[in-house]
């Protein structure tokens, strides 16, 4: 039989199903080969079927759709979760099969999974885990979706057009280069050609020297713009950098080779230096660390050959761009190397005859982080008090104050770490009263219901985190209530910052306070309604962050979330919602954790060991899962302190009570933490003959000390 159609689409009738079906019918009609492909002998498709009306009752298909399958050349299934319920759709694919077309079935996946949304037919299709394309993202948002489709439907058009898919995808992305390229040059053209006009007619006397030399500056003005600033502006934009990274590329080239005009050979290999620099942090910006490392190498050729020639500021040059890759390196997770370069720029700048004393307290502090990355403390304190230290006789602007606080919150996070509360209080609340007299304050618009005077936002993030952090020392230092107002002032201002928000980081930091102030709360005894309020907010942005991110570390902050509130529930003694709680948190820990590493696959074994324990009353199994836990990550308190536990229930009590020994002489606050664990344990009737010790020693407990 003479074939109809090129493509038939198989699909249910729902809003999303329709949806996707037609922007791929209409993508295919009007898709045209590439030219080159074309000479090759290959043909585009021609036409492409699909029913606008839902299928009778009956098991008849209506002679037109027949027809139209019988002919097709391809078969693309539409597949959802409500694809397997519909009868016609099985009934499509196996009459595609009984052609002897199987290998010309494809799936276009856009919700649920192959196991949930394939009918049965199609899941008996050999091969056809190769066929599938997957459009599915996070919401079904249909802009994201439509913009995957047309490189998911080239498996379509290959196997329509005989061409190897390689190599329709190659020629597919050179067509797409050269619009871009060509759209681009056209734009310049226009805007060279205005601005040209432009300055003949203001500037008409002048040589034409002079005339090209101010269009060279206006280009390079224009295009700096496009290439280094827009990139921050897209940095919370998912998929940005695969858009622009073309034309950033280009554009960096075109700045080159105007500044490569120059007749003074180092002054312009300085500037292209400074331009990979540029480029550099625009990549970082877009969440491109590699492509980052790479333009800030070229950079670092180029300065280190300046500063062999003495070449003014080259050698300063230098140590920015040792400071800057080690910044590329550490937001990699790449501590070592990070410390490494911090130390050299570090070196670079102290060898100066006249350094700024800004820019070295700044490099100070990022050793410091270097430092502490890597377990280093003492080299870490030690940046960190050069850092102030210069800083202290550093004239007062607001670039002093702003790196004053990065030092002291970075010296409080270490402090914080190492258990030194005391003085971590003192340089936190140093810098909390410094931001303070510096920032305007905020205020609430009732009228509005907004929040107002939201200026200097990068300073108020840092306070926010600043206020997060000593809360979280006061409360180590047995202080709830200074805590709380610390976490309160840290809330409003986070809930500033996200209100119309589309920064991530600022809806995360919102959470992550809505999570402390439940977890604070809950540790002080209050249990109750305002507790359950908090963890709840906190769940609820939890997990519309990891809807519109998908992404695994925001998948662990959503399931931790509800096992506070787990946690919450089962103090009050409400068993089955702290089960229910517990079950749907695990399920979506153990999803991702493998991908996260030894410690969070430590503590979702550590969390299923305790659901063992106080769900299923299993202490062998959950014996078996904290020591697991615990050779996965031996330095992990929760895996200890649930370690402990299943000893306790287990009969262990030599080993209980020595893990319970330990922890307690950590001086971090565990002593009420513990004490109400077992009492809600007791409360839920969970036993042990040696639970009398354990409080024994509770009791015995001195007052929390200041760590050495």
């Amino acid at each position: 039989m003479a074939s109809d159609y090129d493509v038939f689409f198989s699909y249910r009738h729902r809003p999303l199903d329709n949806e996707i079906t037609q922007c791929a019918f209409n993508m295919l009609e009007n898709y045209r080969l590439p030219q080159a492909l074309r000479k090759a002998g290959y043909e585009n498709i021609r036409r492409a079927f699909r029913d606008t009306e839902e299928l009778p009752v009956s098991r008849i298909l209506t002679e037109t759709i027949d027809r139209a399958l019988r002919s097709a050349r391809c078969l693309v299934v539409v597949c959802s979760e409500d694809t397997p319920s519909s009868e016609w759709i099985d009934r499509e694919v196996s009459i595609f099969i009984e052609l002897g077309r199987a290998d010309h079935i494809y799936p276009l996946l856009i919700s649920g999974d192959p196991d949930h949304s394939f009918p049965p037919s199609l899941k008996l299709v050999p091969d056809i885990a190769e066929r599938i394309m997957d459009v599915r993202v996070p919401g079904n948002d249909r802009k994201k979706m439509t913009a995957l489709l047309e490189p998911a439907l080239l498996k379509v058009i290959s196997g329509v057009s005989g061409c190897p898919e390689q190599e329709l995808r190659r020629e597919h992305d050179l067509r797409r280069n050269r619009r871009l390229a060509w759209r681009t040059t056209v734009i310049a053209a226009v805007f060279l050609a205005v601005a040209g006009v432009s300055l003949l007619l203001m500037q008409q006397a002048q040589r034409y020297r002079d005339n090209a030399q101010v269009r060279q500056q206006a280009s390079l003005r224009i295009l700096s713009e496009l290439t280094y600033t827009l990139p921050n502006r897209l940095s919370d934009v998912p998929g940005a950098w695969s858009r622009i990274r073309d034309v950033l590329y280009r554009n960096t080239e075109d700045i080159n080779t105007l500044l490569l005009l120059s007749p003074q050979n180092e002054a312009a290999s300085f500037e292209v230096a400074a331009n990979y620099e540029k480029l550099a942090t625009a990549e970082n910006a877009l969440g491109e660390p590699e492509a980052a490392l790479a333009s800030e190498a070229l950079a670092l050729d180029t300065f280190h050959t300046l500063a062999e020639a003495d070449y003014p500021g080259a050698e300063e040059a230098l140590a920015s761009a040792y400071n800057n890759r080690g910044r590329f390196l550490f937001d990699a997770g790449h501590y070592a190397d990070a410390s490494a370069d911090f130390e050299e720029a570090l070196h670079r700048l102290r060898s100066l005859p006249d350094p700024d004393p800004l820019t070295l307290a700044r490099t100070e502090m990022q050793a410091g982080n270097g430092c502490f990355s890597t377990g280093a403390y003492d080299a870490a304190e030690a940046h960190y008090e050069e850092s102030l230290s210069l800083l202290v006789h550093t004239p007062d602007s607001p670039q002093r104050t702003t790196s004053l606080v990065s030092t002291e919150y970075n010296y409080g996070l270490l402090l914080y770490s190492l258990g030194r509360y005391d003085k971590a209080i003192e340089y936190l609340s140093d810098a909390d009263r410094l931001y303070d007299a510096y920032l305007p304050p905020i205020f609430y618009q009732e009228e509005t219901g907004l929040w107002e005077n939201l200026t200097n936002r990068e300073d108020r993030r840092m306070h926010v985190r600043v206020l997060d952090l000593l809360g979280s020392c006061l409360l180590n230092r047995d202080q709830p209530e200074a805590s709380l107002v610390s976490y309160l002032k840290a809330l409003s201002l986070a809930e500033a910052l996200a209100q119309h928000s589309d920064n991530l980081d600022d809806l995360r930091a919102l959470a992550a306070l809505h999570q402390n102030c439940g977890n604070l709360l809950s540790l002080t005894g209050d249990r109750g309604e305002l507790s359950h309020n908090q963890y709840a907010l906190a769940s609820e942005q939890y997990y519309a962050i990891w809807e519109k991110t998908g992404s695994a570390s925001d998948a662990v902050n959503y399931a931790v979330s509800l096992r506070h509130s787990a946690e919450l529930a089962f103090y009050a003694g409400e068993l089955e919602q702290a089960r229910t709680l517990d079950e749907a948190g695990l399920a979506v820990y153990g999803a991702v954790c493998a991908e996260l590493g030894n410690y969070h696959l430590s503590y979702y074994l550590a969390w299923l060991s305790y659901y063992d324990l106080i769900h299923l009353r299993d202490p062998a199994a959950a014996l078996e899962a904290a020591e697991n836990a615990l050779a996965l990550d031996p330095e992990q308190l929760q895996t200890k302190l649930t370690l402990a536990y299943a000893c306790l229930y287990s009969g262990n009590n030599d080993a209980a009570d020595a893990l319970f020994s330990e922890l307690l002489s950590l001086g971090s606050g565990l002593g009420s933490f513990i004490r109400a664990d077992l009492d809600a344990q007791r409360q839920a009737g969970l036993y042990s003959e040696h639970i009398d010790a354990v409080y024994e020693m509770l009791d015995a407990l001195p007052e929390i000390p200041e760590a050495a």
